[in-house]
């Protein structure tokens, strides 16, 4: 049924009064999908944050830079360099919550779709694996892949319900805020006029078109046919409403926060605070990325490199200190102490703080002050400088 014979089966034929605002007329509205946008905000964050990271390789306890490395750190197939495989792998982790790696032909593949088999005791294996064009014919053991999981809760689909009521409150809000500064009036529509056999097509035309130019433009006369008469109304329409736009920012900050919480990040940095961001980083850092650079070292050591060569030493080890951005002249006291300690090398530093290696025989030796000594040799001293006294 149409709208206007809607009209003449509940009103009859005669006059009619209809309540027009200006989202009537419109041809479609848009609601905010701010909890989409929260989620890839926070993915992309992890994702680029972990793409930093540097993987580093040791054979035997010597670090080593070989296949390896190359593989991680530069580029882990033909078609992807290591930042857009790390960031597609950590997206496609936190978006899933799990992550499929398959190393063919000496290339790390991630799959776009697959199929596991899960089994109590016997290893689980996988099938009807799906990379773009490409598809396997074959079954993969566990044994033979990286597969990568969060944990057995799906946090999106979690975070889908929890977010509807905060999607719901959010629309209301919007409709308010358009309604309180949405103008108004009423349309009367005598007998006569709704009695016209041109009705439908007049009152169409009357609805979509010069109505819709008429509350668009900025100055405008709205010319009407026998039988119809328009009231502009005031009140609501021309008054400014604040209200409902704090109302809308206090949703989305609630939402960014629930999002934030769920990926283990600080609601500060999520929305971009700067306040406090060297405590808020070391937080973001301790609780969020380091333990998926654990899951993504353990899975590789574990399958690539396995039991037997672990233990003599040869692993991945996934540095995330290198995410932060490092100024030397504000680091330039904590270098000084790390050297004086003997806890790094002077090439050590250099790479950490991004620069090249000096790559000579003193640049790479420990050293240490001579105001760092042994207790028992101190204490060795003060009882000789006692039996001296005494004498």
């Amino acid at each position: 049924m149409k709208f206007t014979d809607w009209v003449k089966s509940f009103f009859g034929v005669g006059q009619t009064t209809l309540n027009l605002t200006q989202s009537a007329i419109a041809t479609q509205e848009q609601q905010l999908a701010i909890e989409i946008f929260a989620i890839h905000s926070a993915i992309n964050l992890i994702a680029s944050s972990i793409s930093k990271c540097e993987f580093k390789t040791y054979s035997k306890g010597t670090e080593l830079k070989g296949e390896d490395y190359y593989l991680w750190n530069i580029e882990p197939n033909k078609n992807q360099n290591s930042s857009q495989f790390l960031q597609e792998l950590v997206s496609k982790l936190l978006f899933e919550n799990e992550c499929l790696v398959l190393e063919i032909n000496g290339q790390l593949i991630i799959a776009d779709s697959f199929f596991q088999n899960e089994f109590a005791i016997n290893e689980n294996y996988f099938d009807s694996v799906i990379r773009g064009t490409w598809s396997s014919n074959r079954t993969y053991k566990m044994s033979e892949v990286m597969y990568f999981k969060l944990g057995n809760t799906d946090i999106r689909a979690l975070l889908s319900n929890l977010m509807l009521g905060y999607n719901n409150l959010l629309n209301m809000s919007m409709t308010k805020y358009k309604r309180s500064g949405g103008r108004k009036g009423i349309l009367d529509i005598n007998a006569v006029a709704s009695g016209d056999k041109n009705f439908q097509t007049k009152f169409n035309d009357l609805m979509n078109n010069r109505f819709k130019s008429y509350f668009e433009s900025e100055n405008a006369v709205l010319p009407l046919l026998n039988g119809y008469t328009y009231e502009e109304q005031g009140g609501e329409g021309s008054k400014k409403s604040t209200s409902e736009i704090a109302d809308i920012a206090i949703i989305t900050k609630e939402i960014f926060e629930r999002v934030a919480q769920a990926f283990k990040i600080p609601p500060a940095l999520l929305r971009g605070d700067i306040a406090d961001i060297g405590a808020t980083t070391a937080n973001y850092l301790t609780f969020c990325v380091d333990p998926i650079c654990d899951m993504l070292g353990e899975e590789n050591n574990r399958k690539r490199f396995r039991k037997q060569h672990y233990l003599e030493g040869t692993y991945l080890l996934v540095d995330t200190t290198s995410i932060r951005h490092i100024d030397l002249f504000s680091i330039s006291e904590a270098f000084d102490k790390l050297i004086a300690s003997g806890g790094y090398s002077i090439d050590e530093l250099i790479v950490k703080s991004g620069d090249v290696p000096l790559n000579t025989d003193y640049s790479k030796q420990h050293y240490i002050t001579k105001n760092y000594q042994k207790i028992e040799t101190l204490g060795l001293e003060i009882k000789e400088v006692k039996t001296i006294n005494e004498n």
